[in-house]
């Protein structure tokens, strides 16, 4: 065989590349996983330029081959090196530490072959040159790599040994867990459950060769219908089902269910405590927990269900039932007797009304009954019937009997009626049944007066609570007629009228009372005084012509602070006006804070402003408190003016308040002056000053402006001649003509 030098050559340097190629790929294999990406990088550069170099060595010779190998090499050895320190630094393992032993033992041998070329030795060593330190190195790195290979076995074995202990936990979980767990297949039979599940629906324990099992046979199929519909575009989708039971109740369960690569699996909660408590919440936020009746939410419901059913042309009416007198009980005996009451009533309503017929408390003594599909003349005599059944039988609690009486307000539903329009008719109905004494039935039917009132009442409160409505308002001057000398001075009284949306007039009677009882009077009468006040600075020489304008305070204004500091400013705002104002009083609101009403009067007296008790006789009339209250005037009551030449009893108290009233300063008007014979009593009696349709009627504010005196402004024939033909009593106070010098010098 033949010898071919070039065949020799190529192989040679071959190998030579091959070799620096498994050196970057040993290295790499050995520590990649404690090298950093960028050193990673230039080991895949080094890789591809060892391949290269493999491919040269079949088409270069060697003299053209070594220096771009060695080239190679040098760069290689130094990223290996530093490589390899960086590796010792970082993660000192007993790898790493043989691969540079053999490293080591290389250059060594290395370093002798050097010696000996050089001449620093005589001859190459026996023991120990670079055939040896190749040796050497191989060796090392054959531990190395077995090292490594024992590392990773030691892993490996960790890993399994971990695997199957996080199975055997997996396993005793899904055993014990509380928490049911399944898996179905795509047709909806168990491929597997846990005991707990097995548990919970009273199966048995799940074997493969068990009989088919599907979720329609536990739930229905529905139940997986509802499932499979849950579970599209979700992963993971929550589902609660209720399951029947024997006992009528049932469970209910909560599923939380995947898609997996075929069927579904989930896990399965047992809620059925969960959904009883919401349940309860539901239905404790609707009902009262003492009778378990509605509560005011969800009367509100029922009540607005009914106006729906009268709006289809049923017949339904809504009574109110208030208990009399019922805080007796609970003072005297308890809450407790108080409650075990209220239980008894509310048992006694649920037998007379049952369904369609819909109950409620609205707290305290209060019941509410919808009557459904029930005609007035009907639910009036359910509802007399039940006030025989709870006044006629007493209530036991303990070894005590109590004897309980109600009021009942009976209002019937109509259509286009707000829930507040028919709760506030009812509720007024047993007001009124209230007043009566009590133990009664008032009815308010669709088209009574009473209701219609009521209704306008609501509607007129709402209008007035949203923004008082000024743009209706006006008022009116009804003038007060000094009887002795009525053409000496300019008096009247300002009186408030407002306007419905129609433009009719709106009878006080109405709008103000309501206002009394909806706390909107502190409104009315701040939009009055600052009115009055404006008007009369507006027209100076009425002004100065007028002896005293009359204006009403209610009580509640009396007693809101707020009100009084307004009016406090107001007065100073416009001080030579309020000199001419006279605040009406009535006597029970003076009576019921008389120190407070004494502090008021003693403010507006300071400003010039005098002050009248109205309505003086009307309440429980105590003389006493006239000396220590300082008004100017008293306003007899009209009730004992109107008969006063009938009636022996009216002329003699008028006459008893007159002759107080003078004794202490005080002037004295007299009320409902509407016929001629009791205007002429009056004058005979010497009282100071008449009001009254026979005198004058009220009057516009135009009107009145151009007037001198108040005598000019009575129409009556009979009146005026009265007047002018009496003469004055001997006893009449000489300051009743006129207080325009004494006003002055009280103004501050």
């Amino acid at each position: 065989m033949n010898y071919d030098p070039n065949l020799t050559e190529t192989v040679l340097l071959a190998t030579l590349s091959v070799h620096a190629l498994l050196t970057v790929e040993l290295f790499r294999a050995l520590f990649a996983q404690n090298l950093k990406l960028i050193v990673i990088k230039i080991f895949s550069v080094l890789r591809f330029l060892c391949l290269g170099l493999t491919g040269l060595a079949f088409y270069v010779r060697a003299e053209t081959f070594l220096p771009i190998l060695w080239g190679v090499s040098v760069i290689g050895i130094f990223v290996l090196l530093g490589s390899l320190v960086y590796v010792l630094r970082t993660n000192r393992s007993s790898v790493a530490i043989w691969y540079t032993l053999s490293w080591g033992f290389t250059f060594a041998g290395l370093l002798a072959e050097v010696a000996f070329v050089s001449g620093m030795t005589s001859k190459l060593s026996g023991i120990f040159n670079a055939q040896v330190g190749a040796v050497a190195s191989a060796l090392l790195t054959a531990i190395a790599l077995a090292e490594r290979f024992r590392m990773e076995k030691t892993r490996r074995l960790a890993a399994q040994t971990q695997a199957v202990s996080a199975l055997r936990q997996y396993r005793d979980n899904y055993n014990t867990l509380p928490i049911g767990i399944f898996a179905l297949d795509e047709f909806g039979a168990f491929t597997g459950y846990n005991p707990a599940f097995s548990e919970m629906l009273g199966l048995p324990a799940f074997s493969a060769s068990s009989e088919r099992l599907t979720w329609s046979t536990l739930f229905g199929r529905e139940s997986l219908d509802d499932l499979e519909i849950s579970l599209r575009g979700a992963r993971v989708s929550d589902l609660e089902i209720f399951r029947p039971g024997s006992n009528g109740e049932g469970q209910w369960y909560l599923v939380r269910a995947s898609h997996k690569a075929v069927g579904i699996e989930g896990s399965f909660q047992d809620v059925t405590a969960r959904k009883r408590a919401e349940d309860r919440f539901k239905h404790l936020a609707d009902h009262d927990p003492l009778t378990d009746l509605l509560n005011i939410r969800g009367l509100s419901s029922a009540v607005n269900k009914a106006i729906d059913r009268v709006e289809d042309g049923a017949q339904c009416s809504l009574a109110f039932v208030d208990l009399d007198r019922f805080k007796l009980v609970n003072d005297l005996f308890g809450h407790f007797a108080g409650d075990q009451v209220l239980i008894q009533i509310a048992q006694r309503l649920r037998n007379r009304f049952a369904s369609p017929h819909v109950l409620g408390r609205m707290g305290g003594d209060e019941f509410v009954m919808v009557l459904n599909d029930c005609s007035p003349a009907a639910a009036k005599a359910e509802c007399e019937q039940l006030l025989r059944e709870i006044v006629d039988q007493p209530y036991h609690v303990g070894d005590k009997a109590f004897a309980v009486t109600c009021s009942i307000g009976l209002a019937e539903f109509h259509a286009g009626m707000l829930e507040r329009d028919a709760l506030a008719a009812c509720d007024r109905a047993c007001a009124e049944a209230k007043s009566h004494g009590g133990s009664a039935v008032v009815v308010y039917a669709a088209n009574d007066a009473a209701m219609v009132e009521q209704l306008d009442e609501i509607r007129l409160i709402s209008l007035m609570r949203q923004q008082l409505p000024v743009e209706r308002l006006f008022i009116v001057m009804q003038p007060i007629v000094s009887l002795s000398a009525p053409y000496a001075n300019l008096n009247y009284e300002v009186l408030l009228r407002m306007r419905d949306a129609d433009g009719s007039v709106i009878l006080p009677g109405r709008f103000i009372a309501a206002a009394e009882r909806n706390g909107l009077m502190a409104d009315i009468d701040r939009w009055v005084l600052n009115t009055v006040l404006e008007w009369l600075e507006q027209h100076p020489e009425h002004r100065d012509r007028v002896n005293f304008a009359a204006i009403n305070l209610s009580g509640a204004s009396l007693n809101d602070e707020r009100f009084l500091q307004d009016a406090m400013a107001a007065i100073r705002r416009y001080p030579r006006s309020a000199a001419r104002v006279c605040f009406e009083i009535t006597e029970s609101v003076a009576l019921y804070d008389l120190k407070n009403t004494r502090r008021f009067v003693d403010r507006v007296r300071s400003f010039g402003s005098m002050v009248a008790l109205d309505d003086f006789g009307a309440g429980y009339t105590s003389f006493n408190y006239l000396k220590e209250l300082p008004a100017d005037l008293v306003k007899i009551d009209g009730s004992f003016i109107r008969l006063l030449d009938t009636q022996p009893a009216n002329y003699a108290i008028t006459r008893a308040i007159l002759d107080l009233s003078h004794q202490i300063g005080m002037s004295v008007v007299a009320e409902w002056v509407e016929s001629a014979e009791v205007l002429d009593a009056l004058i005979g009696l010497g009282v100071d000053y008449g009001q009254g349709f026979l005198l004058a009627r009220p009057l516009s504010s135009e009107a009145l402006v151009p007037a001198r005196n108040s005598g000019s402004l009575v129409q009556d024939e009979a009146a005026i001649t009265l007047l002018n033909t009496h003469r004055p009593p001997v006893f009449q106070r000489p300051n009743v003509l006129g207080r325009s010098q004494d006003v002055v010098r009280r103004h501050p």
